[in-house]
């Protein structure tokens, strides 16, 4: 396959990928200085930019990788070309050629800028937003289920320490999930208004829920609430067991905990970093995904839905949320993705993408 050659060729695929993806471009861009703003206004400081930022771009390497990874493992199982090498290669050639990357280059070396500026954002939660919260969701976490702590209903089932290892494993494949869907999304072209959707109400849902919702509603969750860590509260017992599971089977979110803690007390604004508990992005997120999976096809749609449903318990039965924050979470979640469904049945330029072919591998 021929690269574009220097000059028109190459500047106009750009340019076409910036006009397709304006609003996201605008969007990342307002939120990002606004990340800016609020560091001179509260006088917080923004020295780790640059380290945060080339860590988010491997976070962009490693799903493109495994990415491959699958392409080549599904060549050598179904199409098993006589040269398996020289396939791959020409794939990859194919793959990363500049008039494919050129069109969503825009995009695609914006959303570390995002993901940034959103670490950012969420570590100064406490700042801008004190913890108040806490005591009114685990009040009403309790009424609203009968006189129960949600934690204590799930427990009968899911309280032995194999269930709970499971539990976090697929917890924490959250992270793996959202990033390799949202890559997919970017490359390939092939449902150009699902595509658009997704990527628009992903960035929606971090902004709306993720940072507004949350310094609306600014609480830490039954982990972190101070009566749990001082070994007290209804969620004393929770954590004890947790430890205790700890002790036979692997269980990480115990140590993700300490760790976002301890970089809680420092002031950190590490990679990930910052503590908030309503709405759950993690929930919501899982429910975008499933809402993206039934505009994929009915097998997406079931398995996403699947793995959004144990995100929702896994979140109450690792001491990561509420009930309450979960609920919240899919609401939001599944609300604007209604919404950019209608704005794009109105705006005809939400459903352009790049003019390129398709480009998965």
């Amino acid at each position: 396959m021929s690269y574009p050659g220097p000059g028109q060729s190459a500047l106009t695929a750009f340019s076409a990928g910036v006009r397709d993806h304006a609003i996201l471009i605008g969007l990342i861009l307002c939120y990002g200085a606004a990340a800016v703003a609020v560091s001179g206004l509260y006088d917080l400081p923004y020295k780790l930019w640059p380290n945060l930022l080339a860590a988010y771009f491997v976070t962009l390497a490693i799903p493109l990788a495994l990415a491959f990874c699958w392409h080549a493992i599904r060549v050598m199982i179904f199409v098993r070309p006589r040269r398996l090498t020289l396939h791959l290669l020409s794939s990859l050639k194919a793959f990363l050629a500049p008039q494919r990357l050129l069109p969503i280059a825009p995009v695609l070396l914006l959303i570390p800028v995002f993901a940034v500026a959103f670490s950012f954002v969420k570590a100064t939660i406490p700042v801008i937003s004190p913890y108040t919260w806490d005591a009114f969701f685990i009040r009403w976490d309790y009424l609203l289920h009968g006189g129960h702590h949600p934690w204590t209903l799930l427990q009968p089932v899911l309280g032995y320490p194999m269930v709970t290892a499971g539990i976090n494993f697929l917890y924490n494949l959250w992270y793996l999930i959202m990033y390799v869907l949202l890559m997919l999304q970017i490359f390939d072209t092939g449902n150009a208004v699902l595509r658009m959707r997704f990527l628009l109400s992903f960035l929606l849902t971090w902004i709306v829920l993720g940072t507004f919702g949350a310094m609306a509603f600014s609480s830490m969750g039954p982990c972190f609430d101070p009566a749990t860590v001082n070994g007290t509260g209804p969620f004393a017992a929770l954590m004890d067991y947790l430890r205790s599971a700890s002790e036979s089977v692997p269980v990480p979110t115990l140590e993700l905990q300490q760790m976002l803690w301890e970089n809680y007390q420092n002031k950190g604004a590490a990679v990930g970093s910052g503590i908030s508990a309503m709405p759950s992005m993690h929930v919501a997120i899982a429910v975008l995904m499933a809402l993206f999976g039934w505009g994929h096809s009915r097998t997406a749609g079931i398995m996403l839905t699947g793995y959004a449903l144990v995100v929702f318990i896994g979140s109450i039965h690792l001491a990561w949320h509420y009930a309450l924050d979960g609920y919240a979470g899919a609401l939001g979640a599944w609300l604007i993705w209604w919404l950019v469904g209608r704005w794009q049945r109105h705006a005809p330029r939400a459903k352009t993408v790049p003019t390129n072919e398709r480009l998965r591998p």
